[in-house]
């Protein structure tokens, strides 16, 4: 998942590996860290929602300004939203995927 916008034009990144790991982008500052199988079980079961299957590739408010975008791939999908649209099961897996980004 790519974070990108703003006002404060924010560019990070958080991608989760099949070996459990997570890797995360912000500000060109990288880390890796471990899940663990609790959290690794979560993530996969989110990734896993058959309700993404009817999340729209691109749910943009081209009218809002000053809106993150969150850029998605999975599933061999790329999925492009600024949560402007009611997608609580996409919802669920921004949050999920949030947690590991770094605090700023």
């Amino acid at each position: 998942m790519t974070v990108s916008g703003g006002f404060a034009g924010v560019n990070r990144q958080v991608v989760l590996r099949g070996d459990g790991t997570v890797r995360t982008t912000d500000s060109g500052e990288s880390a890796v860290r471990r899940t663990t199988t609790a959290q690794f079980t979560t993530l996969r079961t989110l990734l896993g929602d058959p309700a993404l299957a009817d999340v729209p590739a691109f749910a943009i408010d081209t009218g809002s300004a000053d809106r993150f975008q969150y850029t998605l791939q999975f599933g061999g999908r790329t999925v492009m939203t600024d949560r402007s649209t009611d997608t609580p099961a996409l919802d669920r897996l921004i949050g999920a995927l949030e947690k590991w980004l770094p605090t700023s």
